[in-house]
């Protein structure tokens, strides 16, 4: 339905961004597409580690030490199989019943019922509006956590 929707609205010429399968807008880039072939042809199908397989967390190490002057060791990375699944897993290690999580909008429509079936209690507000729980305003392309009360 969702889905549906979003491709009639962009068809009709309207600015959409989807929110609701995780898709990317795009297709998946040539380099990544024969990377897999060649791991599929190498044998490399079977299930890999839950953190994820080695050379790829060195990979990730590597990237935000490039790019982001990161230090991280590859010990200090995990793979996962998308985003919902790293936060879920994230929300499951760290939440404790009545913890409160506040949840920008738009977002996935799993994130609030994530946080509650991890006992949490989520807060949304939308980008632009104050956070009168915490004090802060957010602004779009802001990577700058709020502060505690």
């Amino acid at each position: 339905m969702v889905l549906g929707r979003g491709e009639t609205l962009k068809n009709a010429g309207r600015d959409v961004i989807g929110l609701g399968a995780g898709e990317p807008d795009f297709d998946t880039p040539d380099n990544i597409k024969n990377a897999a072939i060649e791991a599929i042809r190498r044998g490399e199908t079977k299930y890999p580690p839950v953190s994820g397989i080695v050379p790829l967390r060195e990979a990730i190490a590597k990237k935000f030490k490039r790019e982001d002057n990161l230090d991280y060791r590859p010990e200090q990375t995990i793979v996962g199989a998308g985003g919902k699944q790293i936060l879920f897993n994230a929300f499951m290690a760290t939440l404790n019943p009545g913890d409160e999580v506040v949840i920008p909008r738009p977002c996935g429509v799993s994130y609030p019922e994530m946080v509650a079936i991890c006992g949490g209690i989520w807060q949304s507000f939308h980008w632009g509006e104050s956070l009168p729980c915490v004090g802060y305003h957010p602004s779009r392309g802001q990577n700058r956590p709020a502060r505690p009360r």
